[in-house]
């Protein structure tokens, strides 16, 4: 009988009991393959067996084939794939090797069965044990028996972590030994239960280390054929983390209405000033702004106290997370108030003659790990024959801030940001016509290459409470331009295809004081949050 009809023979017995085969050459080309592994997975002749099993150029890791090729006699593996109707395939193979007359591995075969069944089953074993752990070895809660005179007879070994005390000390002890002295006579009440009442409390404990917690315990009484219980049946829930988020959430309703009241006195002093006209007039947009960071609060407040009123295990995740957004909204708040506070303020302008150009390149400084962040450069061109501008220089550090973080957030990464300062001697027909009052101006020009503000827009930018931004106050360049109009000076604002640009003129004039410059490392003063 030839070498063919041995192959067809074995493939067809093979196939009988439910088993694919077939023969591969020394470069992993398919020889031969029985019927029933091409009903599975295709023709496979003309390929190596890696591109057709495994769609690869390179032979499977663990290959048994490759095994027998380098000198085993046998080898097996089990991997998954994937049949010609895309479906997943649990199989085991095994190799052994062809040898020709003389004795030399000219190729191998393989013999491969279906194991999808028993993978899925030991899957399931493991699915199931898993659970079994989970529900019995892994409860976070502390289960108890009490004996008729109310001691422990058993408690799992999660009383050891929270109550700081090994088993074999808790057993014989009553509850009444770990309650704070406080609550031990709502105790009491558990003797007298009967077989259809369950007694519910909560209660403080003190652990083994002095700690104050607190556990919500249910217990039920057990009856035998008497009148009195033979024993009590018991779960004891830690409850301190939750308690530590009531007084979290105590805290935050207590913040929160402290910035109420903020807004109250706001207000209040708004009106009292006679200042309330540009709030009178964006009040929509006041409500928005408050009305959004209130919502947020108050949404998940509730979903807190929700959680803590409900008898289910605490999400303590959930809790802090609800916490945290809390806490960030306050602080939106925060930011809003001061916007609005340096909105209506009116603070005396303190002039001085100082060199803008140092305050510039220290609050460049300041915020290079923003531009460092978003890989942007900034081109710097500043006049020096500009060392003497009367400013009130906390109040010019705040305006230049806002216009950098301005650029900052608009440009795209890796964009420019251009700094260019001089001084701008306007032609008397310019002084006559703007009706300019002073022969000289500090001009400083701040431009990105941020998209194109569309001209309905731009007509807005200065106008209070309005942006594009998500969580933007809308009183950044409100607050600009108040600053600059309190120096007598004015800003304009230009926007193109190819950024936005805006540009600041401040009046010179001799104060009769001499100039301030800041070296390298030394901190001007009263630098404001611009964020």
């Amino acid at each position: 009988m030839d070498q063919s009809s041995v192959r067809e023979r074995l493939g067809a017995l093979l196939e009988a009991a439910g088993q694919m085969f077939w023969e591969i050459d020394l470069n992993f080309n398919v020889l031969y393959a029985n019927e029933l592994l091409k009903r599975i997975f295709g023709e496979p002749l003309g390929e190596t067996c890696h591109q057709f099993m495994a769609d690869s150029e390179n032979v499977c890791p663990g290959c048994p084939v490759k095994q027998v090729f380098e000198g085993n006699e046998r080898a097996v593996s089990e991997r998954m794939r994937y049949d010609k109707q895309g479906r997943p395939l649990w199989l085991q193979h095994t190799a052994i090797p062809i040898r020709d007359e003389s004795g030399q591995v000219v190729g191998a075969s393989e013999m491969i069965v279906d194991i999808t069944e028993r993978k899925l089953m030991e899957e399931w074993l493991r699915d199931s044990e898993h659970l079994y752990r989970n529900l019995v070895e892994q409860v976070p809660d502390i289960i108890f028996s009490l004996d008729a005179a109310g001691r422990f007879s058993f408690v799992n070994t999660q009383a050891e972590g929270f109550l700081g005390h090994p088993v074999s000390a808790i057993l014989e002890n009553t509850p009444a030994d770990y309650v704070i002295p406080e609550h031990r006579d709502r105790l009491e009440a558990i003797r007298e239960l009967r077989s259809d009442a369950i007694w519910d409390e909560e209660v403080g404990i003190l652990d083994a280390h002095g700690n104050k917690k607190f556990a919500r315990i249910r217990v039920k009484a057990s009856y035998g054929r008497g009148e009195s219980p033979t024993g009590f049946e018991g779960v004891m829930r830690d409850r301190t983390a939750r308690k530590k988020l009531e007084v979290e959430l105590k805290a935050s309703k207590a913040a929160l209405l402290e910035k109420i009241a903020v807004i109250d006195e706001l207000y209040e002093h708004i009106l009292q000033q006679g200042k309330s006209k540009a709030i009178h007039e964006h009040a929509a947009e006041v409500a928005h702004e408050l009305r959004q960071p209130l919502a947020i609060i108050g949404g998940f407040a509730r979903r807190m106290a929700k959680q803590l009123d409900s008898p289910d295990t605490l999400d303590i995740g959930a809790q802090r997370q609800y916490s945290g957004i809390i806490s960030s909204e306050i602080g939106r708040l925060e930011v809003i108030l001061d916007r609005l506070v340096d909105f209506t303020s009116r603070e005396e302008v303190r002039l001085q003659n100082v060199n803008p150009n140092s305050l510039i390149l220290y609050l460049i400084g300041v915020t290079e790990s923003r531009t460092r962040e978003k890989r942007l450069h900034v081109e710097v061109t500043l006049g020096p024959e500009t060392d003497a501008v009367p400013l009130d220089p906390g109040r010019f550090q705040q305006l230049f801030l806002n216009l950098l973080c301005n650029a900052i957030e608009a440009s795209p990464g890796e964009g420019v940001i251009a700094v260019n300062t001089g001084v701008s001697l306007p032609s008397e027909k310019a002084l006559e016509t703007g009706n300019l009052e002073s022969e000289g101006y500090y001009e400083m020009k701040i431009r990105n290459e941020g998209p194109e503000i569309p001209p309905e827009e731009l007509q807005k930018v200065f106008k209070p409470f309005f942006t594009t931004k998500e969580h933007g106050t809308g009183l950044g360049l409100a607050v600009t331009k108040k600053i600059v109009e309190d120096h007598s000076g004015s800003i304009s604002v230009k926007s193109d295809k190819d950024g936005t640009v805006f540009t600041v003129w401040f009046p010179l004039s001799d104060l009769g004081h001499s100039s301030r410059r800041f070296p390298p490392g030394e901190r001007p003063p009263e630098i404001p949050d611009a964020t």
